[in-house]
C-alpha cells in the first residue's frame, strides 16, 4: 500500500505544480500587496490557497492511463481505498453544464477565477445585509473586489479556448467585433449578477474599462490557461492599466459621476470594434 501512497502523492504534487499560472493573475498581485497589511492577508490568502488546492487534489490519479491503472496489482479493498483518487473513465455531464446554455458561461465557471469572485460576492452581500453596522462606503470597494477577481478573464478572452479553439474562430464566419463584444457582454452580465447586492452599476463600468484594455492582449497575445485553474494573463503593463482603468472608472460611476460610466462603455465598444477588425487581419496572436 506505501507504493500505491507515494504515487497518490507524486500525482498531486504534480498537478499542485500546474497552479502556476495563478503568478499572471490580477488578483495574486493584489494579494501580494495587501501582505503588507498583515491583518488583512490572512481571509484572502486561505480563499486562495483553498480554491487552488481543490482542483489539484481531486482525482490525482485520474491522469494515469486507464490501462497502467488496470495492470497495477491491487486487491479489491486497494480499489475501495484508491476510489476518491480516480473517476471513470465515462460520467454524465454535470447538472451545470445543462443550466448553462451558452459556451462562454461554461468556460468562465471552469475557471478559479470566477469562483473567487463568488465566494467573495457572497461573503460581501452578507456583510451589507446582515451586519448591522455595515459601512455604505465600503459597497463600491468590494465590488471593484470582484471585479479585481474577474479582470484576468477579461484580459485573455480566448483562454480556455486552446489553439483549436482559436482556429475554428479564425475560420468562423462570425465578424470579430461581434465575437469580442460577445465574450465581454457575457463578462459584464456575471459581474452585475455577482454584485447586485452591493454596486452593480460600479461593478459594470469597472469591468467594461477591464475589457477596452483587455482586449490588447486577448487578441494579439493569447495564452493558454487550463480548467479549474486561475486564468494566466500579464500583470506588467496591460494589468496594472486595467487594475487603474476599472478602479478610477468603477468607483467614480458608484458615487454618481455617470460620465465615467459613458468613457468606460464607449471605451469597451471602440476597442471592440478596433480589435476586432485586428482580429479579421491577423488572427488570435496568429494561432
Amino acid at each position: 500500500m506505501l507504493p500505491l501512497a507515494r504515487a497518490v502523492i507524486r500525482t498531486a504534487y504534480r498537478e499542485a505544480r500546474t497552479l502556476s499560472s495563478i503568478q499572471g493573475n490580477n488578483f495574486f498581485w493584489f494579494a501580494v500587496l495587501l501582505s503588507l497589511q498583515p491583518e488583512s492577508m490572512g481571509f484572502i490568502w486561505t480563499l486562495i490557497g483553498l480554491l487552488m488546492m481543490g482542483p489539484a487534489l481531486a482525482a490525482p490519479l485520474a491522469r494515469i492511463p486507464a490501462i497502467r491503472l488496470h495492470l497495477w496489482p491491487l486487491a479489491p479493498w486497494n480499489v475501495k481505498v484508491l476510489w476518491p483518487f480516480t473517476r471513470p473513465d465515462t460520467h454524465p455531464s454535470p447538472l451545470l453544464w445543462r443550466v448553462l446554455p451558452l459556451l462562454e458561461l461554461r468556460q468562465i465557471v471552469r475557471t478559479l477565477d470566477f469562483w473567487l469572485a463568488l465566494v467573495l460576492a457572497v461573503a460581501s452581500t452578507l456583510y451589507r445585509f446582515l451586519y448591522s453596522k455595515a459601512q455604505p462606503e465600503a459597497f463600491p470597494v468590494l465590488a471593484m473586489m470582484i471585479v479585481l477577481a474577474l479582470s484576468t478573464l477579461a484580459q485573455n478572452l480566448f483562454s480556455l479556448d486552446g489553439v483549436g479553439g482559436r482556429l475554428r474562430w479564425g475560420l468562423s464566419p462570425v465578424r470579430g467585433y461581434r465575437l469580442l463584444l460577445r465574450k465581454g457582454a457575457i463578462l459584464i452580465a456575471v459581474t452585475a449578477v455577482l454584485t447586485i447586492g452591493l454596486e452593480p452599476v460600479g461593478a459594470m463600468a469597472g469591468m467594461m474599462a477591464a475589457l477596452a484594455v483587455g482586449h490588447h492582449f486577448s487578441v494579439l497575445s493569447p495564452v493558454d490557461s487550463p480548467p479549474w485553474r486561475f486564468t494566466m494573463g500579464q500583470f506588467f503593463p496591460f494589468g496594472f492599466i486595467q487594475v487603474i482603468a476599472m478602479f478610477s472608472c468603477g468607483i467614480a460611476s458608484a458615487r454618481g459621476d455617470n460620465t465615467f460610466l459613458i468613457v468606460a462603455g464607449a471605451a469597451w465598444l471602440l476597442s471592440g470594434l478596433a480589435y476586432g477588425w485586428v482580429l479579421e487581419q491577423a488572427g488570435l496572436g496568429n494561432v
